[in-house]
């Protein structure tokens, strides 16, 4: 019988075991040349295609591994550099001083990728445009059809639509939509040239990955794909056929039907986990003359394809006259937002959990695809049996779902208003109270003393000392600082949702499961395998240790419930607002817990609120109406007197902020940093009246901010907001850089932070 075809759209670029990471670090530490970090690089992306090729898969990605992040890489390719980098030398260095920022430059923003946790750097148009150089990325797409063979080599370009709707325009004239059709005129025939060299470098198929499809933004976004297909298309040779790539979401009526009679787009390649591609199918069939690629094994979940499923989604679609050689079995997106292999480097007691039998991750979901495609009916009774298992081995929680089901109204509600409560709150906190947003430097030192409490080498008891003097010292700096609101650092935690997963019942966790945040950033996701619960304080020890050092009130320090589910990977099996639920009710009893240990703040982040939105708006109001009452539900318990703070980051707030209003916190200090002010001016235009912490410089840079860039900055908190309103904050956690110029930075915002209030206090 025969087969269908195979074909991926991407895989981890970190490696098995995050080689990329170190490299990257290792080379902005100056520890090993370009020449070093580039070979070992090259050594990941390698271990990707042979993983690959081992795995039989048909059709594999070439040119698609980038240093830090993809739009960056083409942002920099395509010539789209702000001025600020012009002087520097095309290349690695300019790219990575692009995402990283350097003296007198700071880096661009970082927002979330669609729906997923995964972030990139926006480009910058500005009036300046740097000449497009493509060289290396045609050397690497050379190299992958070498390694691959010709035959198998899919490029992989990231469209011109999608480049130029994830841009910002600064020191541009016109309107959004004006400047957008400019810059795609100045991109036709640079991306026409580029499709002309890899047709006649003798590229068999050419990946254009076009997920701004998924868009609702038909009136926008389509007339600038009507004029760049298939104009970008016409020098390439027959022989070259391409593949419209999108996911994350259906495509919608006007783009399928637009895209459905684009004649020189050989293969359309869809998502069919999330959206409803397959209803548009149904309605408006498929061109004849195309090739479907079935995005049907979940790209960003590391559960098992349920072979039932599958098998029906498959068999309707070649019921609607697709038949198996016009048919590619596939991926729903690239593979980078799972981990590498679930075998690599995993405990035997994690690999014997009953939850594992029906995980996949990148490795195992290559074997899927491989079954799927050649009807491999040993492998899906195995999957079958092991889901069987699963869902026997006490999933439930009687206790949790009837806490749920007993829910009332009220519980969702403060017992006053903001107006009434806010008084009553932190008595003697000066105007424009300075505090930092929870985490400070992870050191080595403080790495390594987790290391050795999780090998055995070191007691609970000396681990916790060792951690209480961390505390100590980091009491001490912001005593010698002079901050008003205080945080405990959070040495004990490795990151702001495995912490909090690791104390709730209900979570697996792995030793290597990771997966790119952004740059050399990694997380460990953990797994939602049951209903959560909570049975004892997670962060009340720490926080008694840092508030018996101070007088200053100290924070604490919780993630928000749409956060944990957001940056998890949650079941597969119940919705995702119940499992958020599940989580709200563990937090409610640990902000009760605090209240208990005498804490008078209690920050609960929700950065992740905006990223999980759906993109099309008939699923927006339904989502965030949940999960709003999912964050109400984990704080709405807490004591009038307690001032519930949160932080929300790296999203565009302007399309959810009634939402962001009707969270209901005392404090949101949201990163601002590198939006020139964009997200306060949001939340001015909506009449925010609650308390606000907009980001006063980009804690991502390790470059310190002098006193008169903040100076600047503070002046135009003040004058947007009311004085009373703000709080002065860095935009985000300091976790990622080092004592000294976390140190410098936060001097100077003090310093500056009190020479404004004593002007104001005096006038």
């Amino acid at each position: 019988m025969p087969r269908f075809e195979t074909a991926t759209l991407g895989l981890s670029r970190m490696g098995p075991n995050r080689e990329l990471k170190f490299a990257q670090e290792k080379y902005w530490k100056e520890q090993i040349d370009l020449n070093e970090f580039t070979s070992r690089a090259i050594k990941v992306e390698e271990a990707g295609w042979k993983l690959q090729l081992d795995s039989k898969i048909d059709s594999i990605t070439v040119g698609d591994y980038f240093f830090y992040d993809g739009v960056l890489s083409w942002s920099n390719w395509l010539g789209i550099v702000p001025k600020r980098f012009g002087h520097l030398e095309a290349g690695v260095d300019r790219m990575f001083a692009m995402a990283r920022g350097i003296d007198g430059s700071t880096a661009l923003s970082l927002k979330k990728w669609f729906t997923t946790n995964y972030h990139y750097l926006v480009p910058e148009v500005d009036t300046k445009r740097s000449p497009a150089d493509f060289t290396a990325y045609l050397a690497n797409v050379k190299r992958g059809m070498d390694f691959v063979g010709v035959d198998k080599s899919r490029a992989v370009v990231y469209g011109p639509v999608t480049i130029i709707r994830h841009c910002v325009f600064s020191d541009v004239d016109g309107s959004t939509d004006i400047q957008r059709f400019a810059l795609l005129a100045e991109l036709i025939p640079i991306y026409k040239d580029l499709i002309q060299k890899l047709s006649d470098m003798g590229v068999k198929e050419i990946q254009i990955h076009e997920p701004a499809l998924v868009f609702d933004e038909s009136s926008s976004l389509l007339p600038l794909y009507k004029q760049a297909y298939p104009s970008i298309l016409e020098k390439k040779s027959s022989a070259t056929r391409i593949d419209m790539v999108t996911y994350f979401e259906d495509i919608g009526e006007k783009n399928w039907t637009w895209l459905m009679g684009v004649s020189e787009v050989n293969k359309v390649s869809l998502d069919f986990t999330r959206g409803d591609n397959l209803k548009l199918l149904r309605s408006n069939g498929f061109a004849k003359e195309k090739v479907l690629g079935v995005g049907i094994i979940n790209a960003r979940s590391p559960w098992a394809m349920d072979p039932s499923n599958v098998a029906k989604v498959v068999e309707e679609i070649q019921s609607l006259g697709l038949a198996k050689d016009r048919l590619c079995i596939q991926p729903s997106a690239s593979l980078q937002y799972v981990p590498w292999d679930l075998q690599n480097g995993e405990s035997e007691t994690f690999l014997q959990h009953p939850a594992t039998k029906v995980l996949a991750f990148g490795k195992q979901k290559l074997n899927e695809l491989n079954a799927l495609a050649s009807s491999d009916e040993t492998f899906i009774t195995s999957t079958q049996k092991a889901w069987s298992v699963y869902k026997s081995s006490g999933v439930r929680n009687k206790q949790v779902r009837k806490a749920i089901e007993e829910l009332k109204s009220t519980d969702f509600d403060r017992d006053e208003t903001f107006e009434v409560r806010r008084p009553k709150q932190t008595p003697g906190l000066p105007i424009l109270p300075t505090t930092t947003i929870g985490s400070f430097p992870q050191t080595a030192s403080i790495r390594s003393l987790r290391y050795k409490l999780n090998k055995g080498t070191m007691s609970k008891k000396d681990y916790e000392a060792a951690i209480d003097k961390e505390i100590a010292l980091m009491i001490g700096i912001q005593e010698g600082l002079d901050l008003d609101i205080f945080v405990h650092g959070e040495p004990e935690r490795t990151d702001m949702v495995q912490f909090f997963a690791q104390h709730m019942d209900g979570m697996l966790f792995t030793s290597n499961g990771w997966v790119q945040s952004f740059g050399s950033r990694c997380v460990r996701p953990p797994i939602f395998w049951a209903d959560i619960s909570l049975d004892h304080p997670m962060t009340t020890r720490e926080f008694k240790v840092a508030q018996d050092l101070t007088k200053k009130p100290v924070k604490g320090m919780l993630t928000g419930p749409i956060t944990i589910l957001n940056w998890s990977f949650p079941r597969a099996d119940i919705s995702r607002k119940e499992q958020a639920f599940q989580i709200a009710l563990a937090l409610r009893k640990e902000i009760a817990y605090l209240e208990e240990a005498g804490c008078q703040v209690i920050q609960v982040d929700e950065p992740a609120l905006r990223e999980a939105m759906p993109m099309r708006p008939q699923g927006r109001e339904e989502y965030l109406t949940w999960a709003v009452d999912a964050f109400r539900l984990a704080t709405a318990g807490a004591k009038n007197e307690t001032s519930i703070h949160t932080h929300m980051c790296y999203c565009e707030f302007a399309d959810c902020m009634e939402a962001i209003d009707r969270m209901d916190a005392d404090v949101n200090s949201i990163e601002n940093a590198r939006s020139d002010n964009a997200t306060l001016r949001a939340f001015k235009d909506i009449g925010y009246k609650k308390g606000l912490g907009p980001g006063l410089y980009d804690i991502h840079s390790p470059v310190v901010p002098t006193q008169d860039f903040i100076k600047t900055k503070l002046e135009s908190f003040v004058d947007t907001m009311e004085v009373n309103q703000i709080t002065v904050n860095p935009d985000c956690g300091l976790k990622t850089r080092a004592w000294p110029e976390t140190i410098a930075a936060l001097r100077n915002m003090v310093e500056v932070t009190k020479n404004m209030r004593a002007e104001i206090l005096s006038a």
